[in-house]
């Protein structure tokens, strides 16, 4: 049982690990990326496992208590306390990776094929919220993504309106009337971010979709 418990910290760890290793960085994405809109990605597959692992954690913390207040395991007390205190380190980074999760930080391994498009300002690529170019040849754009330790991809199909802008001392284009066409996603809320939402840029919108 200690043997199991300890390749299963093994693992927390290292996804632990990969996670702090990349703070958030609500500014960063590919440069020039004009124009864009903003993705925030909750992956709830993850929070829902997590939350399982934490509530069976609880319970086997529990059952040791119990049987450490049992007289008879007196000669196992040593054991019994180990093994206490291996759930309890569990506990703490479950814990962890649950605010982690919550907060909303994830990688974006690929999309539509594409890897290495984000990074934060640690060189890392879990971010908070992503911007996702728009083409700006057409009034459409589809997107595949590939989400880090995800076995699924997810498709979004967005449509809007193009039109000539400067930003950044640059003339480029602007997207406004930002619409979803299709996804894939377990759940999407948006284009949300400023009012009236008909006269924001993409720039200023975000879509939030939970996997």
């Amino acid at each position: 049982m200690i043997n199991t418990a300890t390749k299963y910290i093994f693992v927390i760890i290292t996804s632990l690990s990969l996670f702090w290793a990349c703070e958030p960085c609500n500014d960063c994405g590919p440069d020039n990326a004009y124009p864009y809109f903003n993705l925030s990605i909750l992956n709830k597959t993850s929070l829902d496992t997590l939350n399982q692992y934490k509530t069976r954690i609880n319970s086997e913390i529990e059952a040791v208590n119990t049987a450490l207040e049992n007289p008879e395991n007196a000669p196992l007390a040593d054991s019994l306390n180990n093994l206490k205190v291996v759930k309890t380190d569990s506990l703490a980074l479950i814990n962890a990776l649950i605010t982690t999760t919550n907060n909303g930080s994830i990688s974006i391994q690929s999309i539509n094929g594409e890897t290495n498009l984000f990074e934060n300002r640690n060189g890392g690529d879990s971010l908070t919220r992503f911007k996702i170019p728009l083409k700006t040849t057409q009034n459409e754009s589809e997107y595949e993504f590939q989400i880090e330790f995800s076995n699924t991809t997810h498709y979004l199909k967005l449509e809007y309106q193009l039109t000539d802008t400067t930003i950044n001392s640059k003339i480029t284009k602007s997207a406004k009337e930002l619409k979803v066409i299709e996804h894939q996603f377990d759940s999407l809320r948006g284009p949300f971010g400023c009012r009236p939402r008909p006269r924001c840029i993409s720039n200023e919108l975000e879509i939030y979709v939970e996997i």
